[in-house]
């Protein structure tokens, strides 16, 4: 179907590259996303789509070059569907610019991070870090994504 853009932690990257050095087990990634970081190079270029891996830093590539981005909190791993919400604000961010994919995707997959960081300061525990989540990404602004920015070049 040609998607704008792929959208995966480091495993999932790695086995739609058909690149694959181990196991995987579904959703659950046993690759850390740098790990994926040739495999997303030769997915991008054989699908045509921009590749987004998610992990401790996300990777943003369309197989030459890529940007990554290193906000975010471990503990927003402890909450059910994150992978999903991401993707899905990567979407958004998207169907806004389509012309403007890449640029789009490296946008969304940082201020997700963001509002994950401002909500850590707030929670107890993932529950709370779930509810402080939400209530920071519906109340999130640029000084708020400009102070807490951590993207570079690859």
């Amino acid at each position: 179907m040609r998607p704008s853009v792929i959208r995966g932690n480091g495993s999932e990257i790695i086995a739609l590259s058909k690149a694959s050095v181990g196991a995987t087990k579904g959703v659950d990634s046993f690759h850390e996303s740098m790990d994926a970081m040739e495999a997303a190079k030769t997915l991008a270029q054989s699908s045509g789509a921009i590749i987004a891996v998610s992990g401790a830093v996300d990777i943003i590539t369309y197989g030459h070059q890529g940007v990554g981005a290193r906000n975010g909190v471990p503990m927003m791993q402890k909450i059910t569907a994150t992978g999903c919400a991401v993707t899905a604000l990567v979407a958004a961010f998207v169907a806004v610019d389509p012309l403007h994919a890449l640029e789009a995707t490296a946008s969304a997959l940082p201020i997700f991070r963001i509002a994950g960081e401002m909500g850590m300061d707030m929670a107890n525990g993932p529950a709370s870090l779930r509810m402080h989540f939400i209530d920071s990404l519906y109340n999130l602004d640029q000084a708020s994504v400009s102070s807490r920015l951590k993207i570079t070049s690859l």
